[in-house]
């Protein structure tokens, strides 16, 4: 075996070997590390995940499902149209105090809730939102939302763990194994979910959404309650969410479930809001060339809206309003279109999908059978849906065997005969989309809506109330909204049948009284006897008295003499005081009369039942908020505030121009308003100059420079002065109820460019820092005391992302050191992840490092200054040779002078040169040696920096006179002089650029978990 030959210089194969797997190692480590650690990571989490219940990868795959199904939703009662429920959605709410609360985020922590409202509330809407809101942003919550609907309860013998099994075991849809080129089997959502989603429960991984409880029939209603109590008591750490109608809701699932939350219909703002995106997505659809604008519509139809009481609460409906913005879209144009009855609105959504094909001249291709024997037909289905033809009490799901039998009773009046059923079912189904197949194997219907089921099983009842009061008799729960709708229609007497219904219990006697809020005809003294009943119980407690009084209310607010008679006496009741005044101020409230509103005022400043009253009547109680505002009510600024409308926020910035308190509190009630999209261009048409009442109030120029296209603008003037006011104010001019301020006016003014407060972060918070940080998994050590601005910015994202409270709590304690009163409430409003990246910045500093100049140009992306980095460093480095030389050419002439070798100047100057050489030399090999025992000496520093400093200026003296003879005077003196300006020129620019690439208010506000990029990058018009 041949030798390999000897290395040079003595070195053996393995000392090289070595070497190269040392070297090998290191790029590996420093190239691969962070990959072979997240490669690692995914394969705990894998098999973790495993152990624990359910896969990381199960859990991605029902995510995308969740995404795909739920981003959107059939509109339930327009045939094949769909929507993007991210476009349209509007938060639910819920009163409280007088106050409205959003009802999505107060789910969040309730192990137990039931969610009560009336039919087309938006229960299900809610859940289908909570779903995609969980899909687009699943590290927001701890739990895995599952969403089974109760209706499935009544088609099979299955208990609640089985139906929350069945939605994790669905198919996946989108898998490969789908097509049928494929034949690898279709996998389920979650594998083996038999298995693991008791895991899952029991370890608390699982949010249950159950879905209509009032649509589970009657005979199986007990069973499906007993079954949700002991599922919750089974499974103590899952939460649970049931829905249901509070028509219905008798507290059956009381005590397991304690918390209610009955969600209340949408205010003006949540009218508006909903409308503008309605009509906005409508024009991004449009295929016309001049789309209409949205704005345009939506000022049209509220207008119509206003224009009728009893159409304006129907509109409170979300179910209601899509039907009404669909049927205007369907209808366009001016003048008047509303109906003024729920019954009146279902006639025209029906008609118009029953009729659709032939409005748009297609029909002749298309439809075989006329609307009318398609109504009639619907309308037999929905009886027997009802459970008014079958063996059954009820049901929600009809079989085909059913659909036909009913059908076969009302085909020989279209004299045809049974071979049509099926081709007139079909034609149903796929023409109106008011009836749907539920299975795979189209032998189970349901209706698009559980209401329009109802409607049109009261319209086919409309000639015999005397079976209709049977049935409702028999299941009250199941036809209470049908006998409503009944007594709705407009040609017939609703008397004979309300009169009956009037005799029974007290949930009849409720439903007798909302029968003469819907009736078009019934006699007046019976309806003035049911009114006048209900008035003596004003006061007193009652779990249905919201409904009582939403019924008084309702009759309150029809035109007639009924109606008159019941607002005067609603008003003396008011005026009273007491439980019952406080009753009638409520009922007062929701007539909407404008005889009410005039009422409600006089007794608002004395009666906070009577404020909370008059607020919710939205927009209507504007103009009598607005002159309390003008008198100096800081209560009527709140009020306004809190209608939240464009209308109202004008109001509010009207307020601004003046001085003293009044304007004080309209900037910070306006600091929460300009986060809406509407408020804010309402408010980019507001001219501030006829309210500018004292001459011309002060306001900041630069504050809303980012978002606006100009600085002269008027929504720069309004926004500057809200900013004036409120670096102003102080502690006690906040809100006590302030929340939601925007985050631009919050960063804006709360981190301006000013000190913040002096002093040092308690040893004990950072502490608490690294020890949370620890627990979090972060592994690399570092002692509280050594904390750097990045340290403590890497510990607060890692506790933001798995703990955002205390990561809250932690940056909130900074800002209570840093920031006092007025400021520090503002700044407690930012977002969690622009407040942690903050408090970061402040935890060690006592300033921002930030200028004005930094917050005009937010919109500016300058680009990092990679040439002139590398142009300025080869200035420094041919600046540091030159100096090098200099001091070197000073060294030797000097020595060489005091030898008498190479003689130049002064002999005096040549000892400084020498001394000053020696002393650095002497003061670096002191700190050289003392620093291995501690601190270097400060006479060791001292003794360096006068050394160097000698040693430069002598040196310099000597060696640029030198140089000049070498190269002569102009070539030196250009030189020197070209090295130094190139130095100087490239470190100004240089940093200017780094200054604005690190702006820190562009690096908080890109933490905004909204779309922060847009917000800078496009300043508004």
């Amino acid at each position: 075996m041949p030798e390999l030959p000897e290395l040079p210089f003595g070195l053996q194969y393995a000392a090289v070997g070595l070497f190269l797997l040392t070297v090998v190692a290191g790029v590996a480590q420093q190239f691969f590390s962070d990959w072979a650690q997240r490669a690692l990571a995914r394969a705990w989490r894998r098999i973790s995940g495993r152990r624990r219940g359910v896969r990381e990868d199960d859990w991605r795959r029902y995510r995308a499902w969740a995404l795909r199904t739920y981003s959107s939703v059939e509109l339930g009662f327009l045939q094949n149209v769909s929507v993007d429920l991210g476009e349209v959605y509007v938060p639910l709410q819920y009163e409280q105090d007088g106050r409205r609360i959003d009802v999505q985020r107060d789910l969040r922590t309730g192990l137990r809730t039931v969610v009560l409202g009336a039919a087309g509330a938006g229960k299900s809407m809610l859940l289908r939102h909570s779903m995609l809101r969980w899909a687009a942003g699943p590290e927001e919550s701890d739990r895995v939302p599952v969403l089974v609907e109760l209706t499935r309860y009544n088609r099979q013998d299955r208990s609640i763990q089985q139906l929350v099994v069945d939605a994790l075991n669905r198919p996946d849809d989108e898998h490969p194994g789908r097509g049928r080129q494929r034949r690898k089997p279709t996998p389920p959502l979650v594998a083996d979910a038999e298995q693991v989603t008791p895991l899952a429960l029991a370890h608390g991984q699982l949010c249950v959404f159950l879905d209509g409880l009032d649509e589970v029939v009657t005979d199986r209603r007990a069973d499906v309650v007993q079954d949700i109590k002991e599922f919750a008591e089974r499974y103590p750490t899952c939460q649970i969410v049931v829905t249901c109608r509070d028509a219905v809701y008798d507290g059956d699932l009381r005590p397991t479930f304690d918390r209610e939350i009955r969600v209340a219909g949408f205010d003006d703002a949540g009218i508006r809001h909903f409308l503008r995106l309605w009509f906005t997505r409508h024009r991004r659809l449009s295929g016309d060339e001049e789309p209409t604008d949205p704005r345009q519509a939506v000022e049209q139809l509220l207008a119509d809206l206003r224009g009728s009481p009893t159409v304006m609460r129907l509109a409170r409906s979300p179910l209601m309003l899509t039907m009404i913005a669909t049927l205007y879209e369907a209808d366009p144009g001016a003048g008047p279109m509303m109906p003024n009855s729920r019954a009146e609105f279902y006639e025209q959504a029906v008609d118009h999908l029953l009729r659709r094909d032939r409005d748009l001249g297609r029909h002749g291709s298309l439809a075989r059978y006329k609307a009318g024997h398609k109504l009639m037909a619907l309308r037999a289905v929905a009886l027997a849906a009802q459970g008014a033809t079958s063996g059954q009490a009820d049901q929600r799901v009809i079989s085909e065997e059913e659909i036909y039998a009913a059908l076969s009773r009302v085909l020989p009046r279209f004299r045809l005969d049974g071979d049509n059923l099926p081709h007139l079912i079909d034609e149903i189904i796929e023409r109106s989309g008011l009836l749907l197949r539920t299975d795979d194997n189209n032998l189970l219907y349901e209706f698009a809506h559980l209401t329009l089921q109802e409607y049109l099983a009261a319209v086919e009842l409309a000639d015999d109330p005397e079976r209709l009061f049977t049935l409702y008799s028999e299941n009250p729960k199941r036809w209470r909204e049908t006998v409503k709708l009944w007594c709705a229609g407009a040609n017939r007497d609703a008397s004979g049948l309300v009169r009956r219904i009037l005799g029974g219990n007290e949930r009849d006697q409720l439903l007798a009284l909302e029968c003469v809020a819907e009736a078009r005809q019934i006699d007046e003294r019976l309806a003035g006897d049911i009114v006048d009943r209900f008035l003596l119980h004003l006061g007193e407690s009652g779990t249905d008295k919201h409904l009582v009084l939403a019924a008084l209310g309702a009759v309150a607010g029809n035109a007639g003499p009924l109606g008159q008679r019941l607002i005067d006496q609603l008003r003396v009741a008011a005026a009273a005081g007491g439980p019952i005044g406080e009753d009638a101020a409520v009922a007062l409230a929701e007539s909407r009369r404008r005889e009410a509103i005039e009422a409600l005022s006089e007794l608002a400043e004395d009666s906070p039942t009577a404020r909370a009253a008059l607020r919710s009547t939205g927009e209507l109680a504007i103009p009598v908020l607005l002159d309390r505002a003008q008198a100096g009510s800081l209560v009527a600024v709140d009020d306004l505030a809190a209608i939240g409308t464009p209308a109202a926020a004008v109001a509010v910035a009207e307020q601004l121009w003046g001085a003293g308190p009044v304007a004080v509190r309209a900037a910070w009630r306006l600091a929460a308003l300009i986060g809406a999209p509407d408020v804010e261009n309402e408010l980019c048409h507001f001219n501030p100059g006829p309210f500018a009442r004292d001459g011309d109030p002060e306001w900041y120029d630069w504050l809303w420079v980012p978002f606006t296209a100009s600085a002269t603008d008027p929504m720069a003037r309004t926004m500057g002065r809200v900013g004036w006011l409120i670096d102003r104010s102080t502690g006690e001019d906040v809100p006590p109820d302030l929340e939601g301020v925007d985050v631009r006016l919050a960063l804006g003014i709360g981190a301006k460019p000013s000190p913040f407060k002096t002093g040092k972060v308690p040893a004990e918070v950072s502490e608490a820092l690294v020890a949370a940080a620890r627990r979090l998994g972060h592994r690399r050590r570092v002692a509280a005391a050594d904390l750097t601005t990045v340290d403590v910015e890497q510990l607060l994202d890692l506790i933001h992302r798995s703990e955002p409270e205390l990561a809250r709590r932690l940056a909130l304690t900074v800002l209570d050191l840093r920031a006092s009163d007025s400021r520090n409430a503002l700044l407690r409003q930012l977002p969690g992840p622009v407040l942690v990246g903050l408090a970061a910045r402040l935890w060690l500093s006592t300033s921002l490092d930030a200028e004005t100049r930094d917050w005009r140009t937010l919109h500016e992306r300058p680009e990092a200054p990679t040439v002139l980095a590398v142009c300025r460093s080869i200035a420094v480095t041919i600046g540091v040779l030159l100096g090098v030389a200099l001091v070197g050419i000073g060294v030797v002439r000097s020595v060489a002078t005091l030898t008498g070798s190479w003689v130049w100047g002064p002999r005096w100057l040549a000892v400084v040169v020498v001394l000053s050489l020696a002393l650095s030399l002497v003061g670096f090999v002191a700190m050289f040696v003392s620093g291995k025992a501690g601190e270097p000496p400060l006479p060791a520093i001292f003794a360096v920096l006068l050394g160097a400093a000698v040693l430069l200026a002598a040196s310099a003296f000597i060696g640029v006179p030198t140089l000049a003879g070498w190269i002569g005077v102009f070539s030196t003196a250009f030189s020197l002089s070209a090295v130094a300006i190139a130095i100087v020129v490239l470190t100004i620019w240089t940093s200017r650029r780094k200054r604005a690439l690190r702006n820190p208010y562009r690096a908080l506000l890109q933490r905004h978990n909204t779309d922060a990029e847009g917000l800078l990058d496009s300043p508004a018009g």
